[in-house]
């Protein structure tokens, strides 16, 4: 059963299709599961070590076409458009889930990571100090949820319009972190307080931002104020992924990737599988 979308819901822009079509199409098998995934390689890199991307759709791209997750709006495909001219090179895993199902079910999660491994394991010239994670919507909570797990395995993260529950909550402060959220978000909100408490049962990203940004150089979340999603993009206030794919929030993406682990010894037992 397809997911019924909300007024004023993002569609992809023109070309996006051609930006898809860069990413190469792959079933990832194991342990009895499968996980749909589309893939990206960069230009040779002339000897140089590459980040590896991990990216992770939210619930309106689930399905079992292998398509959904790139083609459902831009934010998949924006480190790939031709007007960046290569300024991220970088290898993408964009993962698939099924209907009625989600990033932190353990046959889902367990495939992730084995796929990540298996990943890094084939390519030599991924540089393991320099992993990315990022998602929208429910793909927002799957990261969160991803760092929470394996602190400080990614060398840092982005959740657009992501929540979590306060399980190993304090692993957040192990992976420089980037959250983005509208205000006026009422579908995955920005907080869950409440006001007989004044306590979130779930941290929406400002919740997150309150209780751990004082503690957490590492950590950066951008509010948009109520109406701004309709004023400047003409989307639900959910959809601030859109904003995250502009051009010109670049600042963004600037800091993903300047973030770097200095220490890969953890990494030194999987290629040697």
């Amino acid at each position: 059963m397809k997911m019924l979308l909300p007024p004023n819901w993002d569609k992809p822009g023109k070309g996006n299709d051609k930006l898809c079509a860069k990413f190469g199409k792959k079933v990832y098998y194991k342990t009895g599961f499968s996980l749909n995934y589309r893939y990206y390689e960069p230009p040779a890199g002339n000897g140089k070590l590459m980040p590896l991307v991990l990216y992770l759709h939210g619930a309106d791209a689930a399905g079992d076409d292998n398509e959904l997750q790139l083609s459902m709006h831009d934010i998949g495909t924006f480190l790939v458009r031709d007007d960046l001219a290569g300024r991220y090179p970088c290898y993408i895993l964009a993962p698939q889930y099924g209907e009625m199902k989600h990033w932190a079910m353990p046959e889902i999660k367990d495939l992730l990571w084995d796929l990540v491994d298996d990943t890094i394991k084939d390519h030599p010239d991924i540089d393991v100090n320099r992993v990315y994670i990022y998602g929208y919507s429910a793909g927002g909570v799957g990261t969160l949820r991803l760092i929470k797990e394996r602190p400080g395995f990614f060398a840092s993260a982005l959740s657009i319009c992501g929540a979590t529950g306060s399980w190993n909550i304090e692993n957040l402060l192990k992976t420089p972190l980037y959250m983005v959220h509208a205000a006026d978000d009422t579908i995955v909100k920005a907080t869950y307080r409440t006001k007989e408490t004044g306590l979130p049962g779930n941290y929406g990203s400002a919740d997150i931002y309150d209780r751990f940004g004082g503690e957490h150089k590492d950590m950066i979340y951008d509010e948009y104020p109520p109406g701004f999603m309709k004023e400047h993009f003409g989307v639900n206030p959910h959809c601030s992924w859109v904003a995250v794919s502009d051009l010109r929030n670049l600042k963004i993406w600037e800091w993903l990737f300047s973030q770097k682990l200095k220490d890969s010894d953890r990494w030194l037992g999987i290629r040697q599988h």
